[in-house]
């Protein structure tokens, strides 16, 4: 096993685990905030994955992002870009339904999984510019790296949200 099968394998093991902790979920309940206004809601957790992913798979695959090729805009409700939502304003953002939060993600990690699959070894050392302006160049590898611990981070806090709503239902 290569390095990007490794990370395929353990990207796909946290998706499952992130489909078990959603597992009859309703809208209201992506929506709700457990700790009452300024904590994060079940739908903002799997969108934000689901954008970092996205961008950044774009970013050094050089494609157009899932959201752009799919029109995922308008289906969230957006003009366009969705706004950079702060801490004070998570809270407005709207998964509209699990379908559609869901069929978001599910392009995204189809395109994931394709992206990293077709990469070698040598791949990984890549240097790739930053994304924002000011901060450091990295090594592809690296990148895969915030991917990785940005998606495991939030599915836990899923996981541990859908139990307080529900209890167990992850595992």
């Amino acid at each position: 096993m290569n390095a990007a099968q490794l990370y395929v394998e353990t990207i796909k093991r946290a998706d499952e685990t992130l489909l078990k902790a959603l597992e009859g979920l309703t809208v209201e309940e992506l929506r709700a905030q457990p700790a009452g206004p300024g904590s994060n809601p079940i739908g903002w957790l799997i969108w934000h994955l689901t954008r970092s992913r996205d961008n950044i798979t774009a970013h050094f695959a050089e494609q157009p992002s899932v959201w752009e090729q799919g029109g995922w805009a308008p289906k969230f409700g957006f003009a366009g870009e969705p706004p950079r939502f702060t801490p004070e304003d998570v809270h407005t953002f709207d998964p509209v339904s699990y379908e559609t939060l869901m069929g978001y993600y599910r392009a995204v990690a189809e395109r994931t999984e394709a992206v990293v699959s077709a990469l070698s070894e040598g791949d990984l050392d890549r240097m790739i510019p930053p994304q924002i302006a000011g901060r450091p160049a990295m090594k592809l590898g690296s990148r895969l790296g915030v991917i990785l611990n940005d998606n495991i981070q939030h599915i836990g806090q899923v996981a541990y949200l859908r139990g307080l709503l529900r209890g167990h239902g992850w595992f």
